[in-house]
């Protein structure tokens, strides 16, 4: 009875071992094919200019990053709409938005969730400003925000000036800083 107790917990472990080196397999190999096709990812950092883009907000109209240009822009990448971290995130947003207008900035979400999901977000928690949809990562990739999560997002966020370069990068960021960061470095 204990022989086939011990062997059943061994091949129970050997199987979630090779499962686990199946994956971690399978990680390399998209990384380095991503590598192959020169798509390393990129930091964007302070003084360098914002990557433009044109994404469908939530009510299916079209954005572009030049849509704001002579306005400052905080940018911020978020996994996934109504996820408990991305809810605490834009409700900050949301919760910030008269200092934002009075610092003279503009907030734009963005995920690669579809409009309908962004609309659906919205509508929850009353948020009050554009989320943007990238459903090809094309602009979290641009940003160097893709790729390094379970959502294939790095919660981050860019201020960016009146003519379009950065003045704010934060990667990693915490759901709750994304607003205060940005008005700390605003000096507000």
């Amino acid at each position: 009875m204990g022989d086939k107790k011990y062997k059943s917990v061994i091949m129970n472990l050997s199987a979630i071992l090779i499962i686990l080196v199946l994956l971690t397999g399978c990680e390399h190999k998209e990384k380095a094919a991503d590598v192959s096709k020169g798509k390393e990812m990129v930091k964007l950092k302070i003084g360098d200019t914002a990557p433009a883009f044109e994404l469908l907000e939530q009510n299916s109209k079209m954005v572009k990053l030049s849509d704001f240009e002579g306005k400052k822009v905080l940018v911020y990448f978020y996994p996934k709409a109504d996820t408990p971290g991305c809810t605490k995130q834009a409700c900050s947003v949301r919760d910030f938005a008269e200092p934002l207008k009075n610092a003279g900035v503009v907030a734009l979400g963005i995920s690669p969730d579809k409009p309908d999901a962004q609309k659906k977000f919205d509508e929850k928690y009353k948020l009050g400003f554009r989320l943007l949809s990238d459903p090809d990562h094309k602009t979290a990739e641009a940003y160097g925000v893709w790729g390094k999560s379970i959502f294939g997002i790095t919660r981050s966020s860019f201020l960016i000036d009146e003519q379009g370069k950065i003045i704010g990068v934060w990667y990693d960021v915490s759901p709750s800083d994304t607003v205060p960061n940005a008005m700390e470095k605003l000096g507000k």
